[in-house]
Formats: structure tokens, C-alpha cells, sequence
């Protein structure tokens, strides 16, 4: 396990950022609401959204530590990952243009999405 940790190093920290958002998410709708309220946020912070972050960071989790190679896994998990990574990406932004303010959220979405690219495109083909 340790070998398979080594070498998915980078899935290991997509899926820890990908639990960060979740309990970002848990946290800021417990304590408040997003501003303006009915934004883009507003409505992702719902169950279900959480719950696709955390089946996606289950997912690369699992493939960090057990480096899973049949049915499909990786391109599964990877455009699983992809998807909900875009969706909070595009969520952040839309949010950061209606603002008129750059948010730290966006900087780390886009850090993640880029660092699943090269994961992808680059180091893995």
C-alpha cells in the first residue's frame, strides 16, 4: 500500500482537496449562507452536491491507495473527479464575476483541476 501511495501521491491529494470542499460546504451551511443569498453557491451546498463530492473523493482515495487497474476504474474516477472539480470550478467563478471579487475557492479548484490534467495528459497518459 505504501508502493501504490508513492506512485498516486497526487489522486491521494485530489481526494483529500476533494473532502476540504465537502466539509468547506458542510461547514459554511451550517453556520450561514452564501452572499448573495439564491446564488450559484447558494444552491450547491445542498445534499446531493455534497454527496458527489464525497463519492468522488472516495473514489480517487481508493484508487491512491489500492492502485485499482480493471473495469474501467481510473477513467471512471478520473471523469468522475473531472466533472465535480468543473462544476464547483465554473460554480466559483460564476460567483467571483457576479461579485466583482477573485475568491480563494476558485484559486483552489483551479489548482486541482490543473493538477488532474497533468495527471492525466502528462505523467499517466
Amino acid at each position: 500500500m505504501w508502493h501504490n501511495l508513492k506512485k498516486n501521491f497526487a489522486w491521494l491529494i485530489l481526494a483529500l482537496e476533494t473532502y476540504g470542499l465537502a466539509i468547506f460546504f458542510i461547514i459554511k451551511h451550517s453556520t450561514g449562507i452564501f452572499m448573495p443569498p439564491g446564488s450559484v453557491l447558494d444552491f450547491l451546498d445542498d445534499p446531493p452536491f455534497i454527496f458527489a463530492l464525497g463519492i468522488a473523493g472516495t473514489l480517487a482515495l481508493v484508487f491512491a491507495l489500492w492502485d485499482i487497474h480493471y473495469l474501467f476504474y481510473k477513467p471512471l474516477m478520473t471523469g468522475i473527479l473531472s466533472f465535480v472539480w468543473l462544476m464547483f470550478f465554473g460554480a466559483f467563478i460564476f460567483q467571483d464575476v457576479n461579485n466583482g471579487t477573485f475568491g480563494t475557492q476558485s484559486l483552489l479548484a483551479s489548482f486541482a483541476l490543473l493538477i488532474m490534467l497533468g495527471e492525466i495528459l502528462i505523467k499517466r497518459g
